[in-house]
């Protein structure tokens, strides 16, 4: 579905990713993880196109490289990005409206669509006519996951889909990305709570300074020592060189 080769991206003299490479196969829940500042975000952006960034991205075997980020939405990717970021001055109903504006055209396939999302999140479809703005953080999340399916992606990417939340309600994010990986959808998640990632995910890439320092299986790596100790305020780069 996507492989990443050698990707590097940097802001000003900062050199966010250096040389990252890394793959999701389709139907996969592949997680990255990594402390702030590790370049998790600059990966999904460098993904999107949303920031410039050198090496290779393929989409489906073909280049996406050149493309501007609308156009690998209409490919087939979509993003639910950090801070839910949703449009607050809207209601839930005009967010998932927005959300399917590839499909503007095909008004019934819309509606079909956000049925489908108001049964996935039912509290959405309690809070339908509610201004995005006033709802709960969890609530928000749902509605930007919700938002970003709208276009009917082949690949679903998450940054950071528990910030914020408490535990209770990130259970039920969780639980609903086991649910889309039963559909078959392909999600690739960033996520700094390593354990519950690792759990849901198939594989994982371990980023640090702006490298994979691991990569592998997602429960190896969630026995992995190393891991543990990362977590603890351990160094992944020192420990995996």
């Amino acid at each position: 579905m996507l492989t990443v080769t050698d990707l590097n991206v940097s802001y000003g003299p900062i050199r966010a990713l250096r040389g990252v490479s890394m793959r999701v196969g389709a139907g996969e829940i592949v997680a990255l993880i990594g402390a702030n500042g590790a370049g998790k975000s600059s990966l999904l952006r460098g993904i999107t196109g949303l920031v410039p960034a050198t090496g290779q991205v393929l989409f489906k075997d073909a280049p996406i490289g050149g493309l501007t980020t609308p156009q690998r939405v209409a490919l087939g990717i979509a993003m639910a990005p950090e801070g839910r970021q949703v449009f607050t001055d809207q209601t839930v109903h005009e967010n998932l409206l927005l959300g399917g504006h590839l499909l503007r055209r095909q008004p019934q396939r819309v509606e079909a669509n956000i049925a489908r999302f108001y049964d996935l999140f039912p509290r959405l479809r309690e809070r339908r006519e509610q201004i995005a703005g006033t709802l709960s953080g969890g609530e928000q999340q749902m509605l930007a996951i919700a938002r970003a399916l709208m276009s009917e992606p082949s690949l679903l990417i998450l940054d950071e889909p528990s910030l914020g939340l408490a535990p209770i309600v990130t259970a039920d994010i969780f639980k609903t990305l086991g649910r889309l990986r039963g559909d078959g959808m392909t999600i690739l998640l960033v996520e700094q709570m390593a354990n519950q990632a690792l759990a849901i995910a198939d594989r994982a890439y371990v980023l640090e300074g702006g490298s994979v320092v691991l990569e592998g299986a997602a429960g190896a790596l969630r026995r992995d020592p190393r891991i543990r100790e990362a977590y603890l305020g351990g160094d992944f780069a020192h420990r995996a060189a």
